[in-house]
Formats: structure tokens, sequence, C-alpha cells
């Protein structure tokens, strides 16, 4: 093995197994790994699981470059190894077939400590079937997940690029810019918040199971081992299975309760995700690569990143609480927190056609009358389509229910913000802001009328985060100083 593989090994899935047999007991690893690596306690098989299993290998053959998987994934070249499995470069014979412009696929077969595992298996095999269901641009697209005699494997689309823990250590020797990581941090955080919505949490979230294509796009991996949140509507349904009770986590990345093995929370994620992004902003981790439950009993403090400016620090520093109290609820608060006020492209513009023209009417024309979008500008993939279609009919929701601008991370205002994030120009998004500044405008008027000016203020400075500009509430926002100062 190369040095280079030797490196790739940082984020390796390490399989750990109790000394005794009950497999009843729940397993804790006192001396846990500080590294990246995925711990998997695992229990023993009976009697006739092994004599499944033996049987099993004995009918499996032993995989190579030119090997085929169920007589139609024709493996080209090792792409990478780690303690999980193999990935290779795999050409499908039925796209061939079909004249396909894109034929090839990546595989990942998994190690011998996860195909021996009847119990593992299925959990990867149930939680693959949901992760399917996950059409978003920053999560890789997982077609299948099968075995071919005792090889398991996995089907995913061909990425090409590298993974974020070699984008870190090449690109983020002494951290990068906020401006520059921006961009691969909202994939990160829009990946989980998708996941999230669709009662998902990864739970393994790390930069080994994070991939950087050559255009720089954000994919997040391995979310066939992610887990199920707990949801009561489901608690009846007993094909219900939670990855999360075989014990994988990564100790560097796990949040303190993932250690303590409590239930899973979004924030759970939140936890691993702020690791990351310190990790990219600065190219240390926040802990030293020691795990929550350590740097808990060391009473260990993050190291303040001179670069950030202090509202990014606090909510780095918010994310990263060690325990669930205190941290970041969900991923689109930190997000929220951590990202700058985006002024967009066409105030520019604006700025420029009103310089031009020089009179004070033109502002009116700009803002309202000409459409000075070029919708050809921005092209929108299928998979943002409907990552698009998902956020609106989200913030329709939200809306309808009242859920305007709170609770955080979860109303109609954040999710059109993620359309935009997507689309500058979506204009569903953009009526749908102006729609929350209308009907705020709405309440404040009324509680202006009633004569409680403080409440009628704090509503105006509410729709004003939807619409900054909005000419009524900047209106009413006048008139109610204005009042107040009379009085």
């Amino acid at each position: 093995m190369s040095s280079s593989e030797i490196n790739e090994l940082d984020d390796a899935t390490i399989i750990q197994r109790p000394k005794n047999n009950d497999s009843d007991k729940t397993v804790i690893n006192i001396n846990l790994p500080t590294n990246d690596a995925t711990v998997v306690q695992q229990r023993h098989n009976t009697p006739t699981e092994q004599r499944e299993l033996k049987t099993a290998v004995m009918q499996s053959k032993i995989l190579s470059v030119g090997s085929i998987l169920q007589r139609r994934f024709v493996l080209q070249e090792v792409l990478g190894s780690g303690g999980m499995g193999t990935v290779y470069r795999a050409t499908d014979l039925r796209r061939q077939e079909a004249q396909d412009q894109q034929p090839d696929v990546a595989i990942k077969v998994l190690n011998n400590e996860y195909r021996d595992d009847p119990e593992l298996f299925i959990a990867l095999q149930r939680e693959t079937k949901k992760t399917q269901l996950l059409a978003h641009p920053n999560i890789v697209t997982v077609y299948d997940f099968d075995r071919d005699g005792s090889n398991v494997f996995m089907v995913m689309e061909l990425l090409e690029g590298k993974s974020l823990s070699q984008f870190i250590r090449e690109d983020c020797v002494g951290g990068m810019a906020f401006k520059k990581a921006n961009r691969i941090i909202r994939g990160l955080a829009l990946a989980l918040a998708y996941a999230h919505n669709n009662n998902i949490i990864h739970s393994d979230f790390k930069p080994g199971n994070v991939f950087i294509t050559k255009d720089e796009h954000v994919k997040v991996l391995d979310f066939g081992i992610a887990c199920v949140a707990v949801r009561n509507e489901l608690e009846h349904d007993d094909t219900v299975f939670n990855a999360r009770d075989l014990g994988a986590l990564t100790p560097a990345y796990a949040s303190l309760e993932m250690i303590q093995g409590k239930d899973p929370d979004p924030s759970d994620d939140v936890y691993a995700l702020a690791c990351v992004c310190y990790e990219i902003l600065s190219g240390k981790h926040p802990y030293g690569k020691l795990s929550a439950e350590k740097a808990l009993e060391l009473n260990l403090e993050v190291p303040v990143i001179k670069s950030l400016s202090r509202r990014q620090q606090n909510a780095l520093n918010r994310a990263l609480a060690l325990t669930r109290e205190q941290r970041t609820a969900t991923v689109s608060m930190f997000l929220d927190n951590i990202e700058p006020q985006v002024l967009w492209p066409k105030l520019l513009i604006a700025i420029v056609i009103i310089g031009s023209l020089g009179f004070v009417a033109s502002y009116y024309y700009v803002f309202n009358e000409l459409d000075i979008v070029d919708n050809s500008i921005i092209e929108v993939s299928e998979e943002q389509k409907l990552a698009i279609k998902d956020f609106l009919e989200l913030a329709s929701i939200h809306f309808d229910v009242g859920y305007l601008t709170s609770p955080s991370g979860s109303n109609a205002l954040w999710a059109y913000r993620q359309v935009l994030a997507i689309d500058p120009y979506n204009k569903d998004a953009q009526k749908g802001l102006k729609k929350i500044a209308a009907f705020i405008q709405q309440q404040a008027f009324e509680l202006y009328e009633s004569g409680n000016y403080q409440a009628s203020l704090m509503k105006v400075e509410e729709g004003l985060e939807a619409v900054p500009k909005d000419k009524a509430l900047l209106g009413l926002k006048n008139k109610i100083l204005k009042t107040t100062v009379l009085n």
C-alpha cells in the first residue's frame, strides 16, 4: 500500500467486535480512537449464520479488475479503498447496450466485516432504499444495493474529483477564507437539511463522506448507514430499522449524545457539520480530533478563527457545543447564523441604471417595472429543479400554518431563501417573500391602529427580514417612530 493510500484511511471504517458473546448488551468502547475512523461494534454471528456465511463465501469469487458482478457490472479500475470497502469504476453493460453516453458507475464492494454480518446487511439494504428517495444536487445518487455470492456492493453515480479529506489536506492548509469556503459550506448544509426534512439523519458525517467534484460541486456520501429519525407516526411500523442500533460512529465527529447511545437528533449532524466547517476554515479540527466525550472531560474550548467575524465565530461555537441543550438545533439555523447577508447581483445593475437615467423616478422604474434579470444566466439542473420544488412546497405549508419567520430553520422565509440560494432569480420565491412582507405589514398596521406601537415596530422589523426595501413597511416604520417621539 502506498503512502497516499494510507492517508486516505484517515476516514476508514474500523470494525470492533465485543469480547463477550452477549449480543443484547450495549458495548461501550472506553478507549475510542481519536482519528476519523468509523467504529462499528458488532455482535458474534450464531452457528447457523456462520454456516450460511461459510457457504456463501465458498460460492463467491475473488474480485479484481475485469470481474463482473451480477452479469452486469464490469469492474474497470480501483478508485480507492478504506475500512468500509473498495470503490471501483465499473461499466454498466445495460447502459452500454442502450448506448448511454455515461455507461460507467461507481461500485463500492463492502469488506468482509460488513458482508459477514446479516444484521448489518439488512440495515444497509433498507437504508439504501430510503436514500434512493433523496434527490438533491448535493447528495450522491445511489442506484442500487445488491449482492453477488458473498460480495455485497452498492451502485452509485460516478464522481470525478477528490474527497473533502484530501481537499482539506491540500487546499485548506492554514484555513480557507469564508468567502471562498461558503459555497462548500452551503452545499454541505443544504444536503443535510434536505435529508432531515425527509426524516433521515446521516449520523456519520465527516470529511471522508463528502466529495468535491472537479467543478467544485459538493456531494455528500454514505447516507446508506444513516439513521432514520424517530417519528411518532412511524412507531407502529415494525419494518422501520434504525442503522444506528449497530453502533456506527466516527468519534472525532460524533456528538456526545451519539457516543452515549441516545436517540438520534438533527443536532448530531449539526455538531459534525460544525466540526467539518471549522476544519475547512482553519485547517484544524476544533477539538484536535478528540471525541466530544474527551473534550468535555478536559473542558476544552474552541480556538477562535481570527478571519471570522464575531457573529460567525459565535455561530460556530453554538454549533460545536458539546451538549445537545446548548447546541444549535438545526442545520438551517446554523447556516442562517454563519452566512453573511448576500447582496443580489441585480443591485449593481440597478445602481448603474439609476445613475445613467439621473432622476428619482427611475428608482421605481428599475425595481418595479423593468425586468432586468436574464433568466438564461442561471442554468438549473433537473436535480436542482426538484430541490426547488420541494422547498417551495415546504414554504407554502409553513405559510399556511403561520410559520412565516419562525421557528428558526423551519419557516416560510427560510424555505424561500433556500430556493434563492440555488436560483437567485426564482420568481416564485421572490413573490413568496413579498407575500410574507405584505401579510406581516397588515399585522403591524393593525397593531399600530390599536396603539400598540412597540409590538407594531417589532412586526415591521420582522417583515423587513423578508423584503428589506418594502415601501409599505418602511413607511409604517417611519410613522411609528414619529408617533412615539411625539408621545
